[in-house]
């Protein structure tokens, strides 16, 4: 009765918020089910509007555009209604900061939807996309990077805490669209000026560059297409500062992009790609960086995190999102908490593959469709592969999507080769161990997960000791025997059943 009450509890408690960005370029709005527990968008829609093409030419707004994106937020107004989402939070950014009608295009907005509209200032745009950025990894150093279509906002992160920001008016949109008369100022020197005008940019030092925006998202598309990168996940893709500046080199403009044939991939922002390398090349020049790294998350998220007081940053990210996937899945006994607690005291935490992930491990590989084993492993690799965590890098997907695909077959059998190139051979070791160790949970929870409880696996010296009570002896089957000892094999290790 007491779970029954927990699950309804969470049922009931889950609130939808939404966010809606009315960018210089694009208009997008997200709805989140239950932001505390999972970071990605339930609903996300966006519409390329371009109110801010005219900027540089008349300082206002351009009037197609806010026609369109009148038409686009009423049906985001209807959306709302009918989606029962209980908080809304709208903002703008540079275009209706610095227009000369931006005012009055706010007013048009917060009559749509009866609340007001937040302005933000540079600075805080700049705090809030570093505020995302935070929340999509799991340690934050480095300076934060949002291109948008009206400013580029730069944010100094320490250890997860803001040190400086800034915000300058050399946005994609804002650059291409600039008056024939005012491009007597090449674009690269006018990038260079501005961003030299920030004094602490020039004297830091980082290990990593965090870019946050729609173009840069493309460029680093462009380069998991060139290297035929086998993980299509963009979040936490990450390249060394050498590898970008040549990707810069690639296609810093638009023939080099044809000859290459990305146009599929640019798509609506190949115009802006050239732009997007200046800045990037000057970026990479001025900082020196060791690593570039991809973030999906950033003036959004940091909104809804301001706006609505969540203290996420300072909480296990991953152990959120798995307690709210494995309700989604319907897991409503929590079983992977059996499996973890019934594996976690034979794997000792360890660079290969931290405690950390082993929860992640037996919920996301918690499934049973009924499929042949093979079937089975393979689906769960690839759903794992792409489950949206922002707080997984690369390699912990991998890992924790190997461990999982092992759960479901032998050791024997291997997923795509082509993914086992990122990790080590130490880390591929464990992630088998991993897996043979829910294999052998799976095979004595066959019966019921429940037995998972009062047995017990643990390690002393160089043996694996399964204890089992002796009324639950015939839990013990011949399948159970042989899964204990792949699972002995993997560790190098003998193994014991101790029954009392």
């Amino acid at each position: 009765m007491l779970l029954q009450k927990a699950i309804k509890q969470k049922i009931f408690s889950a609130k939808k918020e939404a966010v809606i960005d009315l960018g210089s370029n694009s208009i997008r709005m997200l709805i989140y089910e239950d932001f505390e527990k999972s970071q990605i968008p339930v609903f996300n829609e966006k519409a390329v509007c371009s109110i801010g093409s005219t900027l540089e030419l008349t300082g206002k707004l351009d009037p197609l555009g806010v026609q369109y994106s009148i038409t686009v937020l009423e049906r985001f107004k209807n959306i709302l209604d009918n989606s029962k989402v209980s908080n809304v939070n709208i903002f703008a950014t540079a275009a209706v900061r610095d227009a000369k009608d931006g005012v009055y295009f706010k007013k048009v907005v917060e009559k749509i939807f009866d609340q007001e509209v937040e302005i933000l200032t540079g600075e805080k745009e700049a705090e809030r996309s570093a505020l995302g950025v935070i929340l999509g990894f799991e340690k934050v150093n480095g300076i934060v990077a949002d291109l948008g279509g009206g400013s580029l906002e730069l944010a100094k992160v320490k250890n997860g805490v803001i040190e400086k920001k800034a915000s300058l008016p050399i946005g994609v949109l804002r650059l291409f669209n600039r008056p024939k008369k005012k491009k007597l100022i090449k674009v690269s020197g006018l990038i260079r000026d501005n961003l030299s005008n920030i004094n602490w940019l020039k004297k830091t030092k980082v290990k990593n560059l965090y870019v946050v925006g729609g173009v840069w998202r493309t460029l680093l598309k462009v380069d998991i297409f060139l290297k035929k990168y086998p993980l299509n996940v963009l979040h936490q893709y990450q390249i060394s500062r050498e590898e970008a500046l040549e990707l810069c080199l690639k296609i810093d403009d638009k023939k080099k992009i044809t000859s290459l044939k990305l146009d599929k991939i640019t798509k609506s922002r190949t115009n802006y790609l050239p732009i997007a390398t200046n800045i990037l090349k000057q970026l990479l020049n001025i900082i020196s960086p060791e690593k570039l790294q991809c973030s999906i998350s950033g003036v959004r998220e940091g909104t809804l995190i301001v706006k609505s007081g969540y203290k996420l940053i300072k909480h296990d990210l991953l152990s959120n999102f798995i307690e709210y996937s494995a309700f989604r899945t319907g897991d409503y006994g929590e079983n992977y908490l059996k499996y973890f607690n019934f594996i976690k005291k034979i794997f000792n935490d360890n660079e290969n593959f931290p405690i950390r992930l082993l929860k992640p491990t037996c919920s996301l590989s918690n499934m049973d469709w009924g499929l042949g084993a093979f079937q089975k492993a393979e689906l769960v690799f690839s759903q794992i592969l792409n489950t949206p965590a922002l707080s997984l890098s690369h390699k912990d997907r991998i890992k924790v999507a190997l461990a999982g695909f092992w759960r479901h077959c032998s050791t024997k059998y291997y997923p795509d080769r082509e993914y086992l190139g990122l990790l080590s051979n130490n880390e591929i070791l464990i992630a088998r161990q991993v897996g043979a160790a829910l294999r052998l949970a799976s095979g004595i929870s066959t019966i019921s997960s429940i037995f998972l409880d009062n047995l017990s696996l643990s390690k002393k010296n160089n043996t694996i000791i399964l204890s089992v009570p002796n009324k639950n002896s015939k839990i013990i089957t011949k399948s159970v025997q042989k899964r204990l000892k792949s699972l002995s094999k993997e560790m190098d290790s003998d193994f014991k059943i101790l029954y009392f």
